[in-house]
């Protein structure tokens, strides 16, 4: 396996969590944005605007607002936890000084201000993160995609993200690279070292050295903390043909001098 680094362009990526779709006619609950980002240094305080929407047209939403933690495996998927919870946590410093409780009728959107007081000691970390969740109270008869009758009850969360104002580093080392003949994949392995959140994009290219011919596979987003290591699976759709091949995979992250890049050379029989 060889790293190098080039020139990258920025990429912009979201997150969210919500409602299987097949519910979201009968009854559902929009919360934008869906990511809420605090600058703020110890002592210091900042209000974000978070907006709440009842998309549904027949039903009233009875609402309840709590505050979460929440962590990425290693594989990327989201792991929830009760509040201050985890060392990075910043759900003692939220508050929300217009209730924890909110009645939205049919089509009905409302504007809430969620607060956030940074203590001035006893912070772990260079960055820190909470979840509000807006859950509705009111369960109602529906169906699922089968026909069943069932009980509706939603809920949705964003992340919530502090830092200060200490100069961003944005930094992924690539640990390794294997290709899984099993499952027709490359399984990568790299960890943030920054000091930031990095999101960003994995391109993969296949290319065959007995035929000239090269494989490019589908793009796949990535978002991590500081200290995560991930292992991604890349997934290759195409049937290769026999030869040796070189895969090279680059990780783009934002930063506009820096791409990290890694190569392996496999064969396939």
């Amino acid at each position: 396996m060889r790293k190098r680094n080039a020139t990258g362009l920025s990429i912009l990526v979201a997150f969210f969590l919500s409602a299987p779709q097949a519910l979201l006619s009968q009854v559902g609950i929009s919360v934008s944005p869906p990511r809420v980002y605090y600058n703020l240094n110890p002592g210091e305080t900042g209000s974000q605007k978070v907006l709440v929407s009842n998309v549904s047209k027949e039903h009233p939403l009875n609402l309840s607002l709590t505050f979460g933690d929440w962590k990425y495996d290693e594989q990327g998927n989201n792991l929830m936890f009760p509040p201050d919870s985890l060392d990075n946590s910043c759900a003692g410093w939220l508050s929300l000084p217009g209730g924890t409780y909110l009645t939205l009728e049919p089509g009905e959107n409302r504007e809430i201000n969620l607060a956030m007081a940074v203590p001035t000691e006893g912070i772990k970390g260079s960055v820190q993160t909470a979840m509000l969740f807006v859950t509705q109270m009111n369960p109602v008869d529906g169906v699922d995609a089968r026909g069943a009758a069932i009980r509706i009850n939603v809920r949705q969360g964003i992340k919530i993200y502090r830092k200060g104002s200490d100069p961003e580093m944005k930094k992924v080392e690539i640990e390794n690279l294997a290709y899984d003949k099993a499952s027709n994949s490359l399984l990568l392995t790299f960890s943030n070292e920054g000091n930031t959140w990095i999101n960003g994009r994995a391109t993969t290219s296949l290319f065959n050295r007995d035929t000239g011919k090269e494989v490019n596979l589908e793009p796949s987003d990535f978002y991590t903390m500081p200290g995560d290591r991930r292992t991604m699976r890349l997934l290759c759709r195409h049937t290769l043909e026999k030869g040796r091949y070189t895969a090279t995979v680059m990780l783009d992250y934002g930063d506009p001098t820096t791409i990290e890049a890694a190569e392996l050379q496999f064969g396939y029989e």
